[in-house]
C-alpha cells in the first residue's frame, strides 16, 4: 500500500522475505561445465528485489537501481527487467541506500533499507512523472509479512543478540525463541558455554519435531557442524561471542532446495565486518557466589550455596585499513569459571555411604568390618561372619587413602542414614578470537576472509559412571575435557552484470575434543592393598586384572546395605567415568553461487562438495565391577563386570556433495511459487586404516558347531590382514552396503497474498529432507571384533578372581558356539540416512504498524530413523513352534531359544535404519519489529511427537537398545521425551522513555535505561517407568524393560496427584507397579511389562531471565553501559529428573523361595534436583567507542 506524504516523501512496503538458501555448491559442476548457482541470497547474505511502476500502475523497464552500503560505501547497480522487476542479490548484511532513476520520472532515494541474512527484502515503488533532476526522498515502512517464500523461521538482529540475557553469552540459546522449537530452559549453572555435551554439538533444541542433532549450522556461509555429535567431547559448533555477531537466522522448516544436510533447523550466523569508521567495545561480565540464591535442595538440607564464580572479558575493534577498500574486524573473549552447581558434568554428587565407617583406620580392619557388618547377607547369599569373609579387594578399597590422608571412601556425613553430599567446583577456561578482513576490489568484486579460533579446558571432579547406575561419584577421579575449534572461510562475490552475480566460498572447519580420566596415587592403611601408587585394579588386589584396562578401574556399589536392610540405600562409584577418547575432525568445503533473474523467474541452481575427516585416538574404557549390595561388595560377589580391550585408532573419511535447482516463480503480483529439487549425496564414513568391521546376523549360522564359527562377521574392503575362514570381506571400506547415499528431495511451496488486502498472506509447502547421520554410531563400533572386544559377564554371582578373562592380541575374532556369550555391537548392512517428509500451512497478518501475527500448522513424517535393538532376544517356543526341540519357555532353556546361539540375548546390539516418527504442531507467534523503543516476540507451540524408539536421535545413536520387546516396534511406540507438548517463550527489548536531552546531568541519570528478557513456560517432558530384572526375564532382556502396571492402575493415575513440592519423594504412585506376569512354564520366567513409553508428564518449567541496562553517553561516539542480568529472576524452582527413564523397582529373587519378587526402588521416582539453577545474578560493564 502506498500513501503520499508531505515534504516529498512517500511510504513504501518492504516485505521481509524468508527465503532460505545455501552457500554450499557442487563445485564439480564448474569442472564439468555446469552453470553456477542461481540464488538471490546465501547463508551469509541477503537480497533486495521489487517492481517499478508508473502512476497508472504499468510496469517500468529500464530503471537504473543503485544500492549503496551505509557502512562500507560498496555500491551495486542493476536495471529493471522488461516486466519492471529488479533483483540485487548476495548483499552483505547491513543498511543500504537505494537510488532509482529513469528518463521522464523523478529520481527517488530510499534510506536505511535493512538487509538480513538469508532473506530477500521486497521494495515496490511508484515512480512520479518529472525530471531526473528532481529527487524524492522516501522513508521506509518495512512490512513484516513474507510474500515471497514459504520458509519458516526468524531473524535475530544485532540488537536482540547483544541485549537479551544469554546464559554464558551463547547465541545458540536464541534457537528456542521461535515457534515449532522445543528444548530445555537455559540453565545459568551450566558450565562452559552453557549447554550439555550434546547440546554443544547440536544447539540443544528440536525444530519441527526433529531431534536435536538434526540441526545444520553455518557460519559466514561455511558449514561448521560437529559430525560426531558429542559436543564438548568431539568439539561442538563454534560459538562466537554476541558482540562479534552481525546477525543470526534460524529457519525451522520448509526451507527451499538450496538447503540440505539435515532436516531440522538451519542456523546461519554471520560475524561482523569492519566499516568506514573505527568502532568497538570492551566488556567484563562478572558472577560471584555471594550474589546468587541457594539451590532448593541444598537449602532444605542446610547446606551452603554452591560455588559459582565467573569472569568473561573481551573486546571488539573494527574499522578501515583503507576507506571504501579494505576493512578489518577483530574480537577476543576470555572466560574463567568455577562452577559447583552443574551436576550434569559432575560438580555436585549426592549418595549414600555405608554407615559404621569412620575416618579413622581402626574401623577399617578386617576384624572391625566383620564385627560392624556381622550377619549381613548379600543378594547372592554371601554372609559376613568373620574377618576371613572380607574380600582382599574390598579391604584394599576401604583402606585406600589419597595423598592428603583422606580415605577414598569417606565416612558418611549423616552416620545414621549414610546420606552424603559432596561439592567441588568444576573449572572451565576459554579463549576465543574472531578475525575478519574485507577487501572491496571494485564495485563488482568483494573478497571476505573470516577466521574463528577457540580453545577451552574443563574439569569435572565427579564424573558419572559408565553403567548409568545412580551412585555417588567420590572424590579423587577428575575428568579433564579439553576442546578446540578452528574455522576459516574465504568468500569472493563478483557481479558480472545487472542480473548475474557469482559467489565462491572456501571453508575449513576443525573441531577437536577429548575426554580423559585421571586416577590418583594412593596409599593403603592397615597393611592392605597390593602396592602403593596409581589406583589400578592391580593395586587393589584384583587377582587377574585385564592387561589393557588395568589402569582404568570402575567400582560401583549400588542398591541396599544388605538383604536384611533393604531400605538402607547404598550407592557410590570409585573410578569416575573410566573412559577416555580424543577426536579431531576436519571439514573442507567448496561452493560457488550465481544469481540469475529472467522476468517472473528467479532461478537458483547450485551445489557443493564437502570432504569430512574424523580421527579417533587415545580411546580406552573402564574395567568395571558392579556390586548389588554393600554386603556383596564386602564378600567379593559381583553382579556384573565389563572391560573393552582393543586397538581403537580410527581414520574415518567421507565425500559429500549436492546439486539443486530452485525457481521462485512470481505467477502474479499476489502469488509466488517456490519450486525446487535437490540431489544430495551423503557419503558413508569409510575407515582409512582398514578397521571397519561389523556383524551381519542375516549371514550368521543360527546353530553353530561346538568348535565355533566366524560366519556372519564382516570386515572392510581394505582390511590389512588375511581374512579368516567364514569372515566376509565387504566391497566397501565401510563394511556395509552404503545404501541410501543418494537423496532425491523435491520441495514445493507458495506464498499467496489474499485478494482484497495487502495485510494477509497464506503460505504453505511440502518437501522431502534427508538428514545426515552422525559419526556417533561408528564410535559405538570401536569395541567390535576383530579390533576390540566388549566383554560383559553377568553370572550371578561372579567372583572377583574370574571377573576379567585374559586379554587377546588384536586383530582377533572370537568364534561363537553354543558355549559362548558374545556381546557384539553391529551395523545393519542397510544403514542409511533417515528421511523426513515435512509440510506446513500458515497465515500471516499485519495487525498494526510493525506488529505481525502468524498462526500455522507444521508436521513431519520420519522413516528410516536410526534405532538400536538386540538382534538375539530369545524367542517364544510352543508345541506348534518348537525351537531346537524346546516347546516351553523357561529360564533354563533361554539360551536354546535365541535366534543365533553363542550371542547374548540382551547385549547383542544391532544399529539399524528402521525407526519411524510422526509430528504435528500448532504454532502461533506475535512479532513486533523494533519501533518506539520496543522489540518483542512471543511464540507458542502445541506439539505432539510420536516415535517407535522415543528419546533417540533421528540421525544419531549413542548406544543402548529399545525398551522391552526388542522385536516389537509397536510396543515401543510413544511420545518423544525431548518434545515439550506446550511451550510459550516471550523475548523482548524495551528502551524506557527518558529525557530528550541525554547530554544533561538529568538526562545522563534518567535516560538510557532499557530492560530485556526471555520468559519461558513449558510443560514437562514425558517420563517412562522402567525396572531392573535380575535374570528372570524369559527372553533375556533384563535391564531394558518398562514396568508392569498393577491391577486397578492405568497410565492416567500413575502420577501422584498434587503440587510438585508435595510429591518430591514419590512423584509416581509406587503401588501401581508390580511383578510382570509369569510367562514361563517353570513359574520363574517373567514376561515384559505392559506400560507404555512416556506415560507420565514430568514437572513443568517456568523461568524469567531479565536484563536491566543503563547506557550513559560520554561523548558523541563513546558511551558506557552497565548491565545487571537476573537468570531465574524470581528464583522459581523448576524440578526435574536427570533421566526421563525412571528405574522404579527390581525383580529380584525372594530370599526365602528364590522365586521372582517385586522390590520397589524407594528413590527411583524421587526428585532430588532442579532442572534450572536458582537465581544467578550477573553484572557487566561495557565501554563503546
Amino acid at each position: 500500500m502506498h500513501t503520499s506524504c508531505s515534504s516529498g516523501t512517500r511510504e513504501f512496503i518492504v516485505a521481509g522475505r524468508k527465503h532460505s538458501a545455501s552457500a554450499q555448491v557442487f563445485f564439480l559442476s564448474l569442472l564439468f561445465g555446469f552453470s553456477g548457482v542461481l540464488i538471490a541470497q546465501t547463508a551469509a547474505t541477503g537480497a533486495l528485489k521489487g517492481t517499478a511502476t508508473d502512476p497508472s500502475g504499468r510496469v517500468v523497464p529500464g530503471v537504473t537501481i543503485k544500492v549503496t552500503s551505509n557502512e562500507t560505501g560498496q555500491t551495486r547497480t542493476v536495471i529493471t527487467q522488461s516486466n519492471g522487476t529488479y533483483l540485487v542479490p548476495l548483499l552483505p548484511l547491513g543498511e543500504y541506500k537505494l537510488e532509482m532513476s529513469a528518463k521522464g520520472f523523478k529520481s527517488e532515494t530510499f534510506e536505511n533499507i535493512a538487509i538480513h541474512v538469508t532473506e530477500t527484502a521486497l521494495l515496490d515503488v511508484h515512480l512520479q512523472v518529472g525530471g531526473v533532476a528532481e529527487i524524492v526522498t522516501v522513508r521506509d515502512v518495512p512490512e513484516l509479512i513474507q510474500t515471497n517464500s514459504s520458509a519458516l523461521g526468524s531473524v535475530t538482529d544485532q540488537r536482540m543478540v547483544e541485549n537479551l540475557p544469554l546464559v554464558t553469552r551463547n547465541y545458540t540459546q536464541i534457537l528456542g525463541l521461535s515457534p515449532g522449537v522445543s528444548g530445555e530452559v537455559n540453565n545459568s549453572a551450566s558450565i562452559g558455554r552453557g549447554e550439555s555435551s550434546q547440546a554443544a554439538a547440536t544447539g540443544g533444541y528440536s525444530a519441527g519435531g526433529n531431534a536435536t542433532n538434526d540441526n545444520n549450522f553455518q557460519m559466514n556461509g561455511a558449514e561448521v557442524n560437529d559430525l560426531i555429535g558429542e559436543g564438548t567431547i568431539s568439539g561442538g559448533v563454534p560459538v562466537p561471542n554476541p558482540d562479534s555477531i552481525a546477525e543470526f537466522k534460524v529457519q525451522t522448516g520448509q526451507y527451499d532446495a538450496s538447503y540440505g544436510r539435515n532436516a531440522g533447523a538451519n542456523v546461519d550466523v554471520v560475524t561482523k565486518s569492519g566499516t568506514n569508521a573505527f568502532h568497538g567495545d570492551l566488556w567484563e561480565y562478572f558472577r560471584n557466589t555471594a550474589l546468587n540464591a541457594n539451590d532448593y535442595f541444598l537449602k532444605q538440607q542446610g547446606q551452603p550455596r554452591g560455588v559459582l564464580n565467573q569472569n568473561q572479558f573481551g573486546f571488539t575493534l573494527g574499522g578501515p585499513v583503507k576507506k571504501n577498500k579494505l576493512m578489518f574486524f577483530v574480537s577476543y573473549q576470555g572466560t574463567r569459571e568455577r562452577d559447583g552447581l552443574d551436576s550434569s558434568v559432575g560438580c555436585l554428587t549426592t549418595g549414600n555411604l555405608p554407615p559404621g565407617l569412620t575416618n579413622g583406620s581402626d574401623s577399617r580392619t578386617a576384624a572391625a568390618l566383620a564385627q560392624e557388618f556381622q550377619g549381613q547377607t548379600g543378594l547372592f547369599g554371601g554372609t559376613i561372619t568373620t574377618a576371613s569373609d572380607i574380600s582382599p579387594t574390598a579391604l584394599a578399597i576401604l583402606n585406600a587413602q589419597l595423598p592428603n590422608g583422606a580415605f577414598l571412601i569417606p565416612a558418611a556425613q549423616n552416620a545414621a542414614t549414610g546420606a552424603s553430599t559432596f561439592s567441588s567446583p568444576c573449572r572451565y577456561t576459554e579463549d576465543q578470537f574472531v578475525s575478519n578482513l574485507d577487501f572491496y576490489h571494485t564495485d563488482k568484486s568483494h573478497f571476505s576472509g573470516k577466521f574463528f579460533f577457540m580453545n577451552s579446558d574443563q574439569t569435572a571432579p565427579f564424573p558419572g559412571n559408565q553403567f548409568g547406575i545412580p551412585a555417588a561419584s567420590l572424590a579423587g577421579f577428575p575428568q579433564p575435557i579439553p576442546n578446540g575449534t578452528r574455522t576459516f572461510s574465504l568468500t569472493h562475490t563478483y557481479a558480472f552484470n545487472d542480473h548475474m552475480v557469482n559467489q565462491l566460498i572456501l571453508g575449513f572447519h576443525r573441531p577437536t575434543g577429548a575426554l580423559g580420566q585421571n586416577y590418583p596415587n594412593v596409599n593403603f592403611a592397615n597393611g592392605t592393598g597390593c602396592g602403593a601408587g596409581p589406583f589400578t585394579l592391580s593395586s587393589i588386589c584384583v587377582p587377574m586384572p585385564p592387561a589393557f584396562d588395568d589402569p582404568y578401574p570402575g567400582i560401583i556399589v549400588t542398591g541396599a546395605l544388605s538383604v536384611e536392610q533393604p531400605n538402607q540405600a547404598v550407592g557410590f562409584n570409585l573410578g569416575g567415568n573410566g573412559q577416555g577418547i580424543a577426536i579431531a575432525q576436519n571439514f573442507y568445503d567448496v561452493s560457488d553461487s550465481v544469481t540469475y533473474v529472467r522476468g517472473k523467474h528467479s532461478l537458483h541452481f547450485g551445489g557443493g562438495v564437502n570432504r569430512g575427516q574424523i580421527n579417533i585416538s587415545s580411546f580406552h574404557f573402564l574395567a568395571g565391577m558392579v556390586f548389588p549390595t554393600f554386603a556383596d561388595f564386602l564378600h567379593g560377589d559381583i553382579f556384573e563386570s565389563v572391560d573393552v580391550p582393543g586397538v581403537f585408532g580410527r581414520e574415518f573419511r567421507a565425500w559429500n556433495g549436492d546439486l539443486y535447482l530452485q525457481d521462485d516463480y512470481k505467477m502474479s503480483r499476489r502469488l509466488t511459487l517456490n519450486l525446487g529439487f535437490r540431489y544430495e549425496r551423503q557419503g558413508q564414513l569409510g575407515e582409512n586404516l582398514g578397521r571397519a568391521a561389523t556383524f551381519d546376523p542375516s549371514l550368521a549360522d543360527p546353530n553353530p558347531p561346538a568348535t565355533g564359527t566366524l560366519q556372519g562377521f564382516v570386515v572392510g574392503s581394505n582390511f590389512p590382514a588375511t581374512v579368516p575362514s567364514g569372515v566376509i570381506r565387504a566391497k566397501t571400506n565401510t563394511a556395509i552396503d552404503n545404501d541410501g547415499q543418494n537423496g532425491w528431495e523435491p520441495r514445493i511451496g507458495f506464498a499467496w497474498q489474499l485478494p482484497g488486502t495487502n495485510r494477509l498472506v497464506l503460505r504453505g509447502g511440502y518437501g522431502i529432507f534427508y538428514t545426515r547421520t552422525t559419526g556417533e554410531p561408528f564410535v559405538q563400533l570401536l569395541g567390535a571384533p576383530p579390533w576390540g572386544e566388549i566383554r560383559t559377564i553377568e553370572l550371578f554371582p561372579t567372583a572377583i578372581d574370574t571377573a576379567f578373562p585374559p586379554t587377546p592380541a588384536f586383530p582377533t575374532f572370537t568364534p561363537y558356539s553354543p558355549a559362548t556369550d558374545l556381546t557384539p555391537t553391529a551395523f545393519s548392512p542397510h544403514f542409511r540416512a533417515p528421511i523426513l517428509q515435512r509440510y506446513s500451512l500458515n497465515l500471516q497478518t499485519v495487525l498494526a504498524n510493525n506488529w505481525m501475527l502468524e498462526v500455522g500448522y507444521q508436521g513431519n513424517r520420519g522413516t528410516k530413523l536410526l534405532q538400536g535393538r538386540s538382534f538375539n532376544q530369545a524367542l517364544s517356543a510352543t508345541p506348534s513352534n518348537p525351537i531346537r526341540g524346546e516347546t516351553s519357555n523357561t529360564l533354563a532353556n533361554q539360551l536354546n531359544r535365541v535366534p543365533i546361539e553363542g550371542f547374548d540375548p540382551e547385549f547383542s546390539t544391532f544399529i539399524e535404519s528402521a525407526g519411524a516418527s510422526w509430528y504435528n504442531a500448532l504454532g502461533v507467534s506475535l512479532n513486533k519489529r523494533f519501533s518506539k523503543g520496543l522489540q518483542f516476540l512471543a511464540s507458542y507451540t502445541w506439539a505432539s511427537a510420536l516415535e517407535t524408539n522415543p528419546g533417540y536421535a533421528t540421525g544419531g545413536f549413542t548406544g543402548g537398545s529399545l525398551l522391552g520387546n526388542q522385536n516389537s516396534p509397536r510396543s515401543n511406540y510413544g511420545p518423544d521425551n525431548f518434545i515439550r507438548p506446550q511451550r510459550l517463550v516471550i523475548s523482548y527489548v524495551y528502551n524506557l522513555p527518558g529525557p530528550a536531552q541525554r547530554s544533561s546531568l538529568k538526562g545522563r541519570a534518567l535516560g538510557g535505561w532499557s530492560v530485556a528478557g526471555v520468559t519461558t513456560f513449558q510443560s514437562g517432558q514425558r517420563l517412562t517407568m522402567t525396572y531392573s530384572n535380575l535374570g528372570f526375564n524369559a527372553f533375556g532382556i533384563n535391564s531394558l524393560d518398562r514396568v508392569q502396571l498393577a491391577s486397578g492402575c492405568t497410565n492416567k493415575n500413575v502420577e501422584t496427584p498434587g503440587r510438585v513440592t508435595s510429591k518430591l519423594n514419590n512423584y509416581v504412585n509406587a503401588s501401581c507397579f508390580t511383578l510382570p506376569q509369569i510367562f514361563g512354564s517353570d513359574g520363574l520366567a517373567t514376561g515384559f511389562g505392559d506400560s507404555g513409553n512416556g506415560i507420565v508428564s514430568g514437572p513443568d518449567q517456568r523461568n524469567f531471565d531479565i536484563s536491566i541496562i543503563k547506557q550513559t553517553p560520554l561523548t558523541e561516539t563513546k558511551s558506557l553501559e552497565f548491565r545487571a542480568e537476573f537468570f531465574n529472576a524470581f528464583n522459581t524452582p523448576s524440578f526435574g529428573f536427570s533421566n526421563p527413564e525412571l528405574n522404579v523397582g527390581t525383580v529380584a529373587p525372594d530370599p526365602n523361595t528364590g522365586a521372582p519378587a517385586w522390590q520397589p526402588n524407594p528413590t527411583g521416582a524421587q526428585i532430588t534436583s532442579t532442572s534450572v539453577a536458582p537465581r544467578v545474578i550477573q553484572l557487566a560493564l561495557k565501554f563503546y567507542f
